[in-house]
Order: C-alpha cells, then sequence, then structure tokens
C-alpha cells in the first residue's frame, strides 16, 4: 500500500489549529510556573510549622528546579546547540501525549503526598516528584503543535503559541496572590493540594480531547539517554547546593564535591558520542555562552526576590502570606509588559 504524504500548508489555507487543544496543553503549561511561585509565600508558615529554619525550607524550592533542570528540555536553536534533556527524549520516544498524561499523574502524586507529608523531607520528596511531573507539559505542548501542524498541513500556530505564553506568564504573576488566598482558606497544605484538582483535569482533558495519534514516537533518537551524565549533572548540583545553603567551613567538603563531579561530569559529556549536554557545542560559541549568562543574572536577581523578599515581609515585617502575595502583584505585572 503506498502512504499519501501529508497536505502542505499551500494546499490547506483554510485549515486552522484545532482550538480543543488549547485547554489541556495550557493546563500542561502552567503546572510548572504556578509551582514555582506559588510556595514562595508558604515558606514561613511550612518553617513554622515543622520547626525548620529557611536553610531547610529552601530545599523545598531548589528540590523543584533540580528535578526540572535534568527534565525540562531546551527549546528551539538551543535544543540543536547543546542537546535535548530527559522529558524531551522520552517525548520522543513514547509521543507527546503518553507523556503529559505521566506527568499529569505525578502531578497528582505529588499533591496527595503533599498534603500528607508528615516531615519536611517527606514534602522534599514531595517537590522533587511533582517537578519531574511539571516537566512533561511544555514539551508535550510543542510536540503536539508539531504533529498536528504537519498531519493536518497548518502552518506553525502563532497564536497558540502566544496563547501558551502569555498563560505561564500570568500564572507565575499571581502564583504567589493565589497562594496566599489559599493559606489564608486551607493553611499551607492548600498550596500543595491545588495540584490534585490540576492534575485531574489535565488527565481528563488529556484522555479525551488529545488525539489519538499523539502517543505516537516521533523518532528513535530518545533511545539513546545518558544517564551516567545525568547523575553527575544531578550530584554535582545537590552538592553545590549543600554547600551555598550553609556557607561555613564545616560544609567546605559539598564545594569540593560539586567540583570534583563537575569535573567528571565534563569529562563524561565530552566522550560521550550522545551527550545529556553536548558542551562540545559551546566551546567558542559567544553568543550562546552570553545568552546562559544573561539568564542566570535575570534569574539570580527575580528569584531572589521572588523567595527573598516574600520570607522578609512575612517573618521581618508581619505581612500574612495573602498580604504578601498582594504586595508582589503589581511587581511580577510590571516583569510582564517588560517582556
Amino acid at each position: 500500500m503506498t502512504r499519501t504524504a501529508a497536505p502542505s500548508p499551500a494546499t490547506n489555507p483554510a485549515q486552522r489549529f484545532p482550538r480543543s487543544l488549547l485547554l489541556p496543553m495550557m493546563i500542561g503549561c502552567i503546572l510548572n510556573p504556578i509551582n514555582s511561585s506559588i510556595i514562595a509565600v508558604a515558606l514561613i508558615p511550612i518553617g513554622a510549622f515543622f520547626g525548620a529554619p529557611p536553610s531547610q525550607t529552601t530545599w523545598l524550592v531548589s528540590a523543584l528546579y533540580v528535578a526540572t533542570a535534568i527534565g525540562q528540555p531546551l527549546t528551539g536553536r538551543l535544543v540543536t546547540a547543546i542537546g535535548q534533556p530527559l522529558t524531551g527524549r522520552l517525548v520522543d520516544r513514547y509521543g507527546p501525549k503518553r507523556l503529559f498524561l505521566i506527568g499529569s499523574g505525578l502531578v497528582g502524586i505529588a499533591g496527595v503526598i503533599g498534603m500528607l507529608a508528615p516531615n519536611l523531607w517527606v514534602l522534599v520528596v514531595a517537590r522533587v516528584i511533582l517537578g519531574f511531573g511539571t516537566c512533561a507539559g511544555y514539551p508535550s505542548a510543542m510536540a503536539l503543535i508539531r504533529k498536528v501542524s504537519d498531519r493536518q498541513g497548518i502552518i506553525s500556530p502563532a497564536g497558540v503559541l502566544t496563547a501558551l505564553t502569555v498563560t505561564t506568564q500570568t500564572i507565575s504573576v499571581i502564583g504567589p496572590t493565589l497562594g496566599g488566598v489559599l493559606i489564608d482558606v486551607g493553611g499551607w497544605r492548600a498550596t500543595l493540594a491545588i495540584n490534585v484538582p490540576l492534575a485531574i483535569a489535565a488527565l481528563l482533558l488529556g484522555w479525551f480531547l488529545l488525539p489519538a495519534y499523539a502517543d505516537e514516537g516521533t523518532s528513535s533518537g530518545g533511545a539513546g539517554i545518558d544517564w551516567g551524565g545525568i547523575g553527575l549533572f544531578c550530584g554535582m548540583l545537590i552538592a553545590l547546593l549543600v554547600f551555598l545553603m550553609n556557607l561555613r567551613m564545616a560544609f567546605a567538603w559539598a564545594l569540593v564535591v560539586a567540583i570534583v563531579v563537575g569535573v567528571g561530569f565534563v569529562l563524561r559529556e565530552r566522550r560521550t558520542d550522545d551527550p545529556f549536554i553536548d558542551l562540545r557545542m559551546l566551546a567558542g560559541n559567544r553568543p550562546l555562552i552570553a545568552t546562559y549568562v544573561r539568564g542566570f543574572a535575570m534569574s539570580t536577581v527575580s528569584y531572589s526576590f521572588l523567595y527573598g523578599v516574600s520570607q522578609w515581609v512575612e517573618e521581618g515585617r508581619g505581612l500574612t502570606p495573602s498580604q504578601t502575595g498582594l504586595m508582589l502583584l503589581p511587581t511580577f505585572g510590571t516583569a510582564i509588559v517588560f517582556s
């Protein structure tokens, strides 16, 4: 049987991207930014409940970002430049719909664990699971857009991409405010519990609305996963975080471990045919290096403000979580305008 090629965009000028796919993709994409920002106003109440200092509650932030750093794929030209981390490879292997549903399920599991966590470190585990679960939303959406566009012969739907971008930026802005309201109504556990209805909504919408052919893997390129590189990368980050959160000579060993593991990571990635991060492509690539430096500087300032100022005004100035969330709202609204 001879297969017919997918129609080209030129033969289907009236085709539009199916709007029914937009809602599940938007819910999947907001899971990471909402959990990144909503925790900012919950750190002080969580610390007070468990009797934990800021050096320990900060792991609730770091745990999600370490998982995200491992799982969240790079996008656009950065994928081509230095490789595609874990979730992007899994999308290639198993298909975007399946990864979308698995990620949504992990978010729901993390929400339940967070609601029942008996101590801080179980809560940290919940945030790790949450980090991996929320990684699936954005790459699945990008893969779905590509698959649907190719199948139906639609030119890249700029309006859909804009809707996803605006949605994720908006939810980041209202995250602390929403967190403050939830804490006032149901305590800090409500900031974890909100993931349960969000996960259920994502699972139902994804199951019924996402196209069946989205379960197809797009290529065999996801077969080679550099588990050794991932392990070294994770170990380097954790050791560095242990040192940075405890800036005392007693924890200098953690800095030494981070350096040693980091050197091992660089050596492995340079010798691996299909590395987790292709460091060889960074050599001499000044524009790409400058992009990372700018991104690092921007993230340092923005996250220091988000997590540092929110804790200071709650603990030092006596503001409630809801008051803190409202105080942060104009700042992040301004950030959207500048973005």
